[in-house]
């Protein structure tokens, strides 16, 4: 969020700005501020370009004919005042409501009060899609060897040829299947640790260190590089607040989140999925299957604080045992979870797309022309992509035995990058 500031002079706009200053670094990456400073003279070139005009106090009775300009010339800007206290009352706000400003404030005011007003902005941009916003997944699964992490690779690309910024959140902190996988092995796992910790603070600045490109579009968070960071993190109650942290701060920096919990439950992972805006489930078509997913919802369920954000990715074990219906029925009548959870289509058994891990592709670019359909329908069924119906990824993206602008890899930089040399995405 952009925020412009205009008094008469240096000093008076640098007390204005003080305000912001006293926000915390967690409320300032939030919001994505970007502050800057102008006078009268120049501030009519820099309005197109602002969320927010910030006016104070030293420009006195100018400010509201400076207000009313600004709305003709801007009409979506946000206008914030401020005057001096004595000045502050019934005129003030009147004046002030006749050409379009927002909220008064007296000098005075507790800096707290502009944050809660910069916040209610913020939230109106959310809901307008002014500002980014990502997606958070959490793909899961109540049994090992279902294709969880599959699924959660195959969905990244996905993204990545809609031209979605996308996180890969490797969160299988015993087995690290995802980063495997992907062959992404590198020292920014050493700043995750650094989380745990307590070496470290959850930034904006530590997370972009904390992340390894695998494209212009894709990048992967490892677990920590040490099994005690590993087991805190997902074990011990400040793992959530890690989660929420990060979360946080991704939902500010890429359109998308992917996270593979690799079925760990624990602290940081009941928040995980709590702030999820949608909770896949991956499952095959066996009993085995069947009965642990039928024990896994009994407190997932719970965690989730309900059904409405659940949603069930069946992957065929070879031979298809049980029909999504079957399955659907089943669980039905201890769970009650309704039509929507059951919403995806099936992935297509495919056994060539299976053997993804390790060669610089995925399920989606690996597999059959039904198999990317499949992929890119659910993508766009949980929110990930907007697609035309038209096949764009599949047809355009991942052709079959070829690759897709996600395998165009990013060499140099720092630590861990070398990896990438051995993916041929």
């Amino acid at each position: 969020m952009k925020l412009l500031i205009l008094d008469i002079n240096v000093d008076a706009q640098a007390f204005c700005a003080k305000r912001v200053e006293a926000f915390s670094r967690s409320d300032m990456e939030m919001l994505d501020l970007q502050v800057h400073l102008v006078n009268e003279q120049d501030y009519g070139d820099k309005l197109q370009e602002a969320d927010v005009l910030v006016l104070g106090s030293g420009l006195g009775d100018r400010a509201t004919a400076i207000a009313r300009q600004s709305m003709a010339t801007v009409p979506w800007l946000h206008i914030v005042m401020f005057v001096r206290d004595d000045a502050y009352g019934g005129g003030a706000f009147r004046s002030a409501h006749a050409c379009g400003v927002r909220k008064v404030f007296p000098d005075s005011a507790n800096p707290l009060d502009f944050l809660q007003e910069l916040v209610a902005i913020h939230a109106e941009f959310k809901r307008e899609g002014r500002t980014r916003e990502g997606k958070v997944i959490a793909v899961t699964h109540a049994k090992g060897g279902v294709g969880a992490t599959s699924i959660a690779a195959a969905l990244a690309e996905v993204c990545s040829v809609y031209r979605c910024r996308t996180m890969l959140w490797d969160l299988d902190v015993e087995t690290r299947d995802l980063s495997r996988s992907l062959t992404v092995n590198g020292a920014e796992a050493k700043v995750v640790s650094a989380w745990v910790n307590g070496t470290r603070e959850i930034s904006r600045q530590s997370l972009t260190d904390a992340l390894i490109p695998i494209s212009s579009e894709v990048s992967v968070l490892m677990p920590p590089d040490r099994m005690a960071e590993s087991m805190d993190l997902i074990c011990h109650t400040d793992g959530m607040t890690i989660v929420q942290r990060v979360v946080e701060l991704a939902r500010v920096l890429f359109d998308v989140i992917i996270v593979d919990t690799g079925g760990r439950m624990g602290p940081a992972t009941g928040a995980l999925l709590r702030a999820a805006d949608q909770v896949a489930i991956v499952i095959d078509d066996t009993i085995l299957g069947l009965t642990a997913v039928d024990l896994y919802l009994s407190f997932v369920k719970t965690l989730v604080g309900g059904v409405d954000r659940i949603v069930f990715v069946i992957n065929p074990y070879s031979g298809a045992l049980l029909g999504v219906d079957q399955i659907a029925a089943e669980l039905e009548p201890a769970h009650n979870l309704g039509e929507m959870p059951w919403r995806l289509p099936p992935v297509p058994n495919d056994p060539r797309a299976a053997l993804w891990p390790g060669s610089g592709r995925t399920l989606y670019s690996m597999g059959q022309k039904q198999t990317r359909q499949t992929l890119e329908a659910i993508a766009s069924e949980l929110g990930l992509i907007q697609s035309s119906g038209a096949g764009a990824g599949s047809e355009e993206g991942a052709q079959q035995g070829g690759a897709s602008p996600w395998f165009k890899k990013i060499f140099g930089g720092k630590g861990g990058r070398e990896a990438q040399a051995k993916i041929g995405f």
